[in-house]
């Protein structure tokens, strides 16, 4: 990380993390930021919790996928 942070030189990095709470063992955790290149890169993932932990993660493309995933049984 320290790496792409000195090769951005004096470009802030912008990271938008967002969770959704889907049901009452699934999170949508999504991640938005601005890439080297200036454009905006979006990734989702699907955490499914048990006992407070996290024993399952599915990365995902798009927002509807995640949804879907998530509910999913």
């Amino acid at each position: 990380m320290k790496f792409q942070i000195q090769k951005r030189g004096e470009r802030r990095i912008e990271i938008q993390p967002e969770f959704t709470q889907v049901g009452d063992d699934k999170i949508i955790g999504s991640t938005q930021w601005l890439g080297a290149d200036g454009q905006r890169n979006k990734r989702f993932q699907v955490l499914t919790l048990r006992d407070g932990k996290i024993v399952d993660m599915q990365g995902c493309a798009s927002r509807h996928e995640a949804e879907r995933f998530a509910r999913r049984r």
